[in-house]
């Protein structure tokens, strides 16, 4: 009963995977056994060998700025506080304007003795449900894509381990209902300080020495959360009209370092003399132990996650790779989920091994029924690097999902929401009643 994760491009560590290793016993583990605790959950780790820049990164143009605006619905509250609070070392750069004076009447004064516009107040809590309640809280742990360094298995394994915990507080307080009893009736404020000390509670719950030492941690965070909540609400339009982040720079290191991967995996698996590729032939060795792993505990499912660039590993290998060897044409995944995919794109580009110019507009690529049971294939409008199947690969159950991350970060946040990993569960409970059978 075998999970494995396999990660995408700019993926230096494999803390992300002790992260979410816990994510997946909670919560998709049950989904395929009786005992989630036995469920052997792995991952393939090929960051080692991916693109190593030369000049680090010196081809990289340095940066100017951009920005991007938002709407009042309850939802675009955790998106704005999201993205406020990934362009936070930005904003540190232009404080917001003076409050102007109130009139009579609870009006600001625009600026410039323009018409006056309403006052506005940090938004409460309680206007999120207890889902986007856990969104924002997962947004605000999980760390900055520059803030994670290369760092060896033991150390990756217990930041990653430190993170889950914290996730998993995070969700528990999120999706009690004595939370909101509890936030009832209070100042966003006050909310605010409430909500931090209950998520610090649980997580000293599960862990007595999780909370010890961390004082200033959990002070940054309700430092995070209340700039989060008061910027992004757009006070004098400010979120809104001021540029919200320098994209330049983190485009460039997620652009370069994607590009460099793929070119990496390609020319190593098109080559001759190294076909299919030592990164291929990585995931087949994982393949085949998970495999193995499937066939003692009386043949129950084996469940895939990619990440981005996994998902082409994993197509390559299920659509050609592992039909092509007597030792590996039997192995097969029962349920594939590919998380912000980039499948559909490629083959368009035909880059696949079994990419062939008769598949087009009308004529989509078969499912590849030998070695696939069900492919859940997942997509974020906000993801610039995410793209749909639909009409391009037969038999993709094929969804949009919204991290409610800005086109910065879109492309890591859907591994960062507990919420993403119960609807994975739920989409594995269905296939389970067919038998992971695609028609």
């Amino acid at each position: 009963m075998p999970i494995l994760y396999v990660h995408g491009v700019n993926t230096r560590s494999r803390e992300g995977f002790f992260a979410i290793e816990p994510l997946l016993r909670r919560h998709v583990a049950p989904e395929i056994s009786k005992d989630p605790d036995r469920v052997f959950i792995d991952d393939y780790y090929w960051g080692d060998r991916g693109v190593k820049l030369h000049w680090d990164g010196a081809s990289r143009p340095r940066t100017q700025l951009l920005g991007k605006g938002f709407g009042q619905t309850p939802e675009d509250i955790l998106t704005r506080s999201l993205v406020v609070d990934e362009n936070r070392k930005v904003l540190e750069k232009y404080p917001p304007p003076a409050a102007a004076a109130r009139d009579d009447e609870g009006l600001l004064s625009a600026p410039g003795g323009s018409k006056p516009v309403a006052a506005r107040d940090m938004p409460p809590l309680t206007a999120l449900t207890s889902e986007q309640l856990s969104d924002l809280l997962a947004g605000l742990i999980a760390p900055a894509p520059e803030d994670v360094e290369p760092v060896g298995d033991e150390e990756a394994r217990a930041h990653g381990a430190a993170r889950a915990r914290l996730m998993q507080a995070a969700d528990d307080v999120a999706r009690d209902p004595a939370t909101q009893v509890a936030l009832a009736g209070q100042t966003p404020e006050l909310q605010v300080e409430i909500l931090i000390q209950l998520v610090r509670d649980k997580t000293s719950q599960a862990d007595p020495l999780a909370g010890k030492g961390l004082d200033d941690w959990w002070n940054g965070l309700k430092e995070r959360l209340d700039e989060a909540l008061d910027r992004g609400e757009d006070r004098l339009g400010y979120a809104v009209s001021v540029v919200l982040a320098e994209l330049r720079p983190t485009l460039n290191v997620l652009v370069s370092n994607f590009i460099g991967d793929v070119f990496v995996y390609l020319h190593g698996r098109d080559d001759p003399k190294s076909h299919p590729g030592e990164i291929q032939k990585g995931l087949v060795d994982k393949l085949k132990l998970a495999h193995a792993r499937k066939l003692e505990d009386e043949n129950e499912p084996l469940v895939v996650l990619t990440h981005s660039m996994g998902g082409q590993l994993v197509w390559d290998s299920v659509s050609s790779v592992l039909a092509s060897d007597a030792a590996t044409k039997d192995i097969r995944v029962d349920f594939w989920c590919a998380s912000a995919s980039q499948v559909g794109f490629f083959e368009e580009a035909k880059l696949f091994l079994a990419s062939d110019l008769k598949h087009r507009t009308g004529f989509p690529v078969p499912f590849p029924h030998a070695n696939l049971g069900v492919w859940w294939n997942v997509w974020d409008h906000n993801d610039v690097l995410s793209f749909t199947a639909k009409d391009i690969c037969a038999g993709a159950d094929d969804e949009a999902y919204s991290s409610g991350k800005s086109l910065i970060s879109a492309h890591g946040g859907y591994l960062e929401r507990a919420s993403f990993f119960r609807e994975l569960g739920k989409k594995i409970r269905a296939a389970k009643q067919t038998e992971f059978k695609t028609a």
